[in-house]
């Protein structure tokens, strides 16, 4: 990781202003994490978060019912949502003149950084997941590191959620002055909640994320399609990006649960054998890191931030990205016993490495460096 400096003494009075395009999937649970935290810091009132309207179900209930002050925009759409960030922010920004703007995945760290720069304050953004990294044509992954490079000049600091993502940040040619890696991190007590009802003598296959092309659902559930008899899948979320795709329909031994609040899903993981994460790119993968914290083993696909989370398969099973047969062959032939010698050991990955109060600590220290730095 980068060689990163102990903050300075706190910054007092900090007022911080969250900027979010989407906040469905892991993106919402990080900011449940971080904001809820930084209140207790900050006081109410000095954490903002501006968000699509049309999104605020997507929120948590300890984040949506806490004194988190909300702002909205209208989101008909990807693009038109991004017109209606760029015509709303400096409204926003001008009633509530934040010290740090935080700005959270592409769409919007598009709008703040391409915006004209305030005269006060900072601007912190985290990719969650660069766009060039996304399966697309490679003009178009080059088209994306380019604009990631030019942009992170526009930027005071760029947050990496994994070494992962900050190595392949530095590859793209952003200044290693400019990021800094700052894992993700969840609380260390999962809810208090009993196990949901999953009665089934057959392998019990968890899902928990959006529906899209990116999370891999459409992967699993073909790989899982021949052992009906050995394996049932739930699987929690929902379409976000992408259209529905008939490649992730009802099936035997699946049933889609839909969206669940934290505790609902906890509870799914409490009675679950293993979580599968057949994931095509991921920044980082949060969803792993939850399940460790309920000694839940993981299944992952060996990209990005999940095959660091997981360590290459020290702390899970790994298998290649996109690959039908490889998980099959991993469902078909895993046992319990198996299964058993990683629970434990994930269990002590996680606390060692992905508690929420060492984020919390790790941006409060960031924001402190970037503000100390920017005064005469």
């Amino acid at each position: 990781m980068d060689g990163t400096r102990d903050p300075p003494a706190s910054v007092k009075g900090k007022k911080v202003l969250h900027v979010c395009d989407t906040v469905a999937g892991g993106t919402g649970t990080y900011l449940t994490e971080l904001l809820t935290r930084q209140l207790e810091l900050y006081g109410a009132g000095n954490v903002i978060l501006f968000i699509p309207q049309d999104h605020e179900h997507y929120l948590e209930p300890d984040l949506r019912n806490s004194a988190v002050t909300l702002e909205f925009f209208r989101r008909p759409g990807r693009y038109r949502g991004l017109a209606n960030l760029s015509l709303r922010y400096r409204e926003v920004w001008n009633r509530h003149r934040p010290d740090v703007v935080h700005a959270h995945s592409t769409g919007a760290g598009l709008v703040t950084r391409l915006f004209p720069r305030p005269s006060k304050g900072v601007l912190v953004y985290c990719a969650h997941g660069w766009t060039f990294e996304m399966s697309k044509r490679p003009t178009m992954r080059k088209l994306f590191a380019m604009l990631e490079r030019v942009l992170s000049r526009r930027a005071d600091h760029i947050i990496a959620i994994s070494q992962y993502e900050y190595d392949r940040g530095l590859e793209i040619g952003i200044d290693q002055q400019k990021i800094s890696t700052i894992l993700n991190g969840i609380t260390q007590t999962p809810p208090a909640v009993a196990p949901a009802d999953w009665d089934d003598d057959r392998l019990k296959l968890l899902f928990v994320g959006r529906f899209d092309r990116q999370k891999g659902l459409d992967v699993l559930l073909e790989a899982a399609e021949p052992l009906v008899d050995r394996v049932c899948i739930r699987a929690v979320g929902d379409h976000v990006v992408d259209p529905r795709s008939p490649a992730v329909a009802e099936r035997p031994g699946a049933s889609f649960l839909g969206w669940m609040s934290r505790e609902e899903v906890t509870a799914q993981m409490l009675s679950a054998d293993v979580l599968v994460i057949p994931s095509r790119w991921e920044g980082f993968g949060l969803v792993a890191v939850e399940a460790m914290r309920c000694k839940l083993p993981v299944a992952g696909s060996a990209v990005g931030g999940l095959n660091e989370i997981l360590e290459s398969g020290l702390y899970g099973f790994m298998f290649p990205s996109d690959n039908v047969l490889a998980l099959r062959r991993f469902l078909g032939e895993v046992t319990q016993e198996q299964l058993a010698d990683y629970r434990d050991r994930a269990y002590e990955h996680f606390l060692l490495n992905y508690t929420a109060e060492r984020l919390v600590a790790e941006i409060d220290g960031l924001y402190d460096r970037l503000l100390i730095a920017g005064r005469p």
